[in-house]
């Protein structure tokens, strides 16, 4: 089974994991904040505290140079949207894909 217990995000904590996934490479808090306050006006505080809850649930890793904080996802989206779509089949659709693969044709999501 998935990992998705464990890495269950809420839309705020994507919103930042998104931003690392983009960048594809480890970033400051200050330069996070900076293209947050782009994308969804937030503040520096906001984001901080963002960052904290996905490293606590082990969902960005951490690394100090010069105590400087650099921050990277801990998994590819990828890997959580494997990880989403393994609880949506197993929770949904009694474990069969071929029903959500059915749901998706019927509301015209698949040719």
């Amino acid at each position: 089974m998935s990992d998705y217990a464990s890495r269950r995000i809420s839309e705020a904590e994507l919103s930042v994991m998104e931003a690392l996934w983009d960048v594809g490479t480890a970033m400051t808090a200050k330069e996070l904040q900076v293209m947050l306050k782009e994308r969804r006006e937030w503040e520096r505080t906001t984001v901080r505290s963002l960052l904290t809850r996905l490293q606590e649930k082990g969902s960005v890793l951490v690394s100090k140079d010069n105590d400087v904080a650099t921050y990277a996802p801990a998994f590819t989206k990828e890997e959580y949207g494997w990880d989403l779509a393994e609880v949506l089949v197993a929770r949904l659709y009694d474990g069969r894909a071929d029903n959500l693969v059915a749901t998706l044709k019927a509301h015209g999501l698949l040719a």
